[in-house]
């Protein structure tokens, strides 16, 4: 009987020890989606103008107490157009007595500024748009869960032909999710993608012309 119990009882540290194991390899399961619309590698002429979007979806989280999300951009091929950019007012508001939804900060033309226009470019950066949300329960979080949009950005294209990337990042400065225990919460982040900056035809005409004729030169001479 003792010899049966013992195995059993080996049987379920060996259990309880491999469970351990996969929850410390897997780590916590995000439940948070961030998503970038708009770099989908899309031909663009210099002079012209392109906008993305960035939505939340919560899924299951609640009470988050703050959110801010960098959007990364090339900025030697795009140049950031704040003044056309929009930021919602407020999500994942539930009425008056769902309590803690997230509003605009003030870097995202929220209060004092009430004018909803898009982000401002962190201080210090040319590259680097950080979209922040604040609850308003800062003690408790927001209490609701849902979908929606957080910002549209506008950025010029500038002459220098290439690839121009953007992105989401939660790792670059002063980006954070957050709950009112102190633990940050981790996104999953789609759509990172790039635009794709030709020259002008008349530039790209006179280079293929000059190619051509660099071309019948040497055919003439030899």
């Amino acid at each position: 009987m003792w010899r049966k119990t013992s195995r059993v009882g080996g049987a379920l540290i060996r259990w309880v020890s491999s469970v351990a194991l996969f929850a410390a390899v897997a780590g916590p399961a995000s439940a948070i989606m961030i998503t970038l619309d708009g770099a989908d590698g899309q031909v663009v002429l210099p002079g012209s103008q392109i906008s993305v979007t960035v939505h939340l979806d919560t899924e299951d989280t609640k009470f988050i107490t703050l959110l801010s999300i960098g959007v990364l951009f090339d900025s030697s091929r795009l140049s950031y157009v704040q003044n056309l950019s929009s930021t919602t007012s407020y999500i994942l508001y539930g009425g008056k007595l769902g309590g803690g939804w997230m509003k605009a900060g003030s870097t995202c033309g929220g209060y004092p500024q009430l004018n909803s226009q898009g982000c401002d470019l962190r201080v210090g950066t040319s590259n680097q748009i950080n979209i922040d949300y604040v609850s308003t329960d800062l003690q408790g979080g927001t209490k609701n869960t849902g979908a929606a949009q957080l910002v549209t950005l506008v950025f010029d294209v500038l002459s220098k032909p290439g690839n121009a990337a953007i992105s989401l990042s939660q790792t670059s400065l002063g980006n954070v999710i957050g709950q009112p225990d102190g633990q940050p919460v981790t996104a999953n982040l789609m759509g990172n993608g790039h635009v794709s900056v030709i020259p002008e035809p008349t530039t790209a005409l006179l280079v293929g012309l000059g190619i051509a004729g660099f071309c019948v030169g040497g055919r003439n001479r030899a």
